[in-house]
């Protein structure tokens, strides 16, 4: 008798757990779902497929996989052919219960046993990790194979590449059968009211809340959020999830309609302030004592980082923050010209130590470095240090130096209600300096351009690399440019 088709899946079933309103709309009103950002597009694309380099913890299995991946039915029997037929290693093994479908990455029999293994390219375990596997345990053992054990596969972050990758030393295997076995009647009964909801005629009455954003940002908030005024109290930044919805449920639903007397801190009600008289807000002593900090000849300087699942270079660690290109403007004095010099590493190699030896060639003049959020760039500094003792005194000489733009707009000493508290450099370029922006860019935010570069590491067409090494530096070249017309926004604003 040939399989139905499933109604649940994995993914849809964890959906369900999150939203009954999101798991109803992806499969009655797939047309209303959210398109991908390009950042989330970025991010779903990134690093190594760990789950094919996970088999190699088990190797000479055979793969479940139909002709046509879709194609779930096949999967499922091609299974049950390849578990008969005495196969002990099987990848993206299909399992059906009661038109619930599980694929479980890798399958492996040892002394008669049969043990299950999930691959996640993470180096925690995550209760939503724990609530996939007991799904695969409930669906797996249901349909009729006993289970021994099974076990998460994550990243070991402990992990230095030295040489050929070694899987047994990159993977940590953890056994979540307690945990499994644990939940199975909570899934049997979410399976069952997840059924329900998908076959209901009307859509589920569920009110915005904190399942919008937690485990995952609901793809279907535009949807679901399209009755949120503009300048909503969702825009307050600086107070947890659960205070913006209460106060949008007790009625206020705009920032507008929040009372002059409040239990906000004094930086939320900067903000508030802001935008109820749309006015900027300027200390001008705090932004000249801080311009007194910085010194001619400057320095505007951003890094550029890719972090690998999988460690590509030696002596480096998985989801390792390598830089791989800064950009910087240069300005002698106030009224010099601006100039630029730039450095973007060569894909297939490790560009480290090209990385500080350009950028201590380009910044051995005196003069204050300003950075926009220094943290990540001492962090890098510090770690290059590190890897290369030897330039340890100069690195020390860069880091003496820096500046964080990021300060003056952090401690509200100049606030704009279109900053909407937040102090990413894109905010603050659309309110101070509006003609300025990323949005004409191809590689538009640094997830992007992070996996760009990762992906030209393996990149054999040449026009595709000179394609993408051009958007590259063209994209980090406007975030220093950006860090020059903010800076010289402070400057006007206080005459100097």
């Amino acid at each position: 008798m040939e399989a139905e088709k499933h109604i649940l899946s994995k993914s849809t079933f964890l959906r369900g757990l999150q939203c009954a309103k999101s798991l109803y709309l992806y499969k009655n009103s797939i047309q209303l779902r959210d398109r991908p950002s390009a950042e989330q597009l970025a991010i779903f694309s990134r690093g190594t497929n760990v789950g094919v380099l996970a088999q190699k913890l088990f190797p000479g299995g055979k793969d479940a996989t139909p002709k046509r991946r879709s194609d779930n039915i096949a999967a499922v029997e091609k299974t049950k052919e390849l578990i008969a037929s005495g196969v002990e290693v099987i990848y993206e093994a299909a399992f059906q219960h009661n038109k619930v479908l599980a694929i479980l990455d890798i399958l492996v029999k040892k002394d008669n046993q049969w043990y299950a293994y999930e691959v996640k390219s993470s180096t925690k375990i995550s209760h939503t990790y724990l609530l996939d596997a007991s799904l695969q345990y409930w669906v797996i053992t249901n349909s009729g194979l006993p289970l021994a054990d099974i076990s998460l596969i994550i990243i070991n972050n402990k992990y230095v590449r030295n040489g050929e990758l070694d899987f047994n030393k990159l993977f940590a295997i953890k056994s979540v059968m307690r945990e499994a076995i644990q939940q199975q009647e909570m899934v049997e009964e979410k399976i069952f009211q997840s059924k329900l909801v998908i076959e209901n005629i009307e859509q589920p009455k569920v009110p915005i809340g904190e399942q919008c954003f937690s485990p995952y940002h609901c793809d279907f908030m535009g949807y679901c959020w399209k009755g949120v005024p503009k300048n909503s109290v969702f825009e307050i930044t600086g107070i947890p999830k659960a205070e913006q919805f209460a106060l949008y449920n007790a009625g206020f639903k705009t920032i507008d309609e929040i009372p002059v007397k409040n239990n906000f801190n004094g930086n939320v009600n900067i903000h508030i302030n802001a935008v109820k008289t749309d006015e900027e807000k300027v200390d001008k002593d705090a932004i000249s004592k801080f311009l007194n900090k910085v010194n001619y000849p400057l320095f505007f300087m951003d890094f550029e980082t890719f972090m690998p699942a999988v460690p590509i270079y030696n002596n480096t660690k998985p989801y390792q923050h390598i830089p791989f290109q800064y950009s910087l403007h240069y300005k002698q004095s106030k009224d010099a010209e601006l100039q630029h010099f730039s450095f973007l590493g060569e894909q297939g190699s490790d560009p480290r130590k090209s990385f500080i030896q350009n950028l201590l060639k380009h910044t051995e003049t005196e003069g204050t470095i300003l950075v926009y959020d220094a943290l990540m760039e001492r962090n890098i500094l510090n770690g290059l240090k590190n890897d290369f003792p030897e330039y340890a005194a100069e690195i020390d000489f860069r880091l003496k130096r820096i500046v964080d733009l990021m300060v003056p707009f952090q401690e509200k000493n100049y606030y704009h209600p279109a900053m909407k508290n937040s102090f990413s450099i894109k905010n603050l370029l659309h309110a101070l300096v509006p003609d300025l922006s990323y949005s004409d860019l191809t590689i538009s935010s640094g997830s992007i351009a992070m996996t760009a570069f990762e992906h030209l590491q393996t990149e054999m067409d040449m026009f595709k690399i000179l394609e993408v090494r051009d958007q590259l530096l063209e994209y980090c070249k406007l975030d220093t440019l950006s860090m020059v017309k903010i800076f010289e926004k402070l400057e006007m604003v206080v005459g100097s």
